[in-house]
């Protein structure tokens, strides 16, 4: 009987296999930063700004506005994607998506450059974005709310004062569990 090779992971993959997201929950304050898909998220983007702004230093961008600006946009919302917020994961991937798509944009209005550069850049960058949702969502699905004796409920997660009788939070979605005194 032959045996199956196991499956190399490609990181051109949209897709997180059951064993890596389980990894990547469980492990998720321990994992060194270029181990989780967050941290990666993080690095790439920290990586291209860096990169962007040495391009800009030696004339390459002529606009250092264009530049500042992308800083000052990027680098909180790359905080908080490091800090797990889902909201900056969104955001991430919308700002890169839209920005992928202005510069297509650009191109088709005459522009110097290749269309085909921008989504191949996109095409790299957005699995590790996507994965980074997925392992915050499933973290968010196995996070329980607590419930005190005096029947109020508060989330753990969040925070928030939820109906007695709820089975999750209104809030954040975190799953409500009783604590036993």
């Amino acid at each position: 009987m032959e045996q199956e090779k196991p499956k190399k992971k490609s990181s051109w993959s949209w897709k997180i296999d059951d064993v890596d997201l389980k990894n990547q929950v469980e492990n998720y304050k321990t994992l060194k930063i270029s181990e989780s898909y967050r941290g990666i998220s993080v690095l790439i983007i920290s990586a291209l700004l860096g990169f962007s702004l040495l391009l800009s230093f030696f004339g390459v961008y002529t606009d250092p506005s264009t530049m500042i600006l992308g800083i000052v946009i990027y680098l909180p919302i790359i905080f908080f994607v490091y800090k797990g917020h889902r909201w900056a994961i969104v955001l991430l991937i919308a700002l890169w998506t839209f920005e992928k798509g202005y510069q297509l944009y650009e191109i088709g209005q005459g522009g110097g450059g290749s269309g085909i550069m921008p989504i191949i850049w996109w095409l790299i960058v957005m699995p590790y974005f996507w994965k980074a949702l997925k392992v915050e969502n499933e973290k968010r699905k196995l996070a329980p709310i607590s419930k005190d004796a005096t029947s109020s409920v508060f989330c753990h997660k969040c925070g928030a004062q939820n109906e007695v009788s709820s089975k999750f939070c209104y809030k954040c979605g975190a799953k409500a569990i009783t604590l036993s005194e």
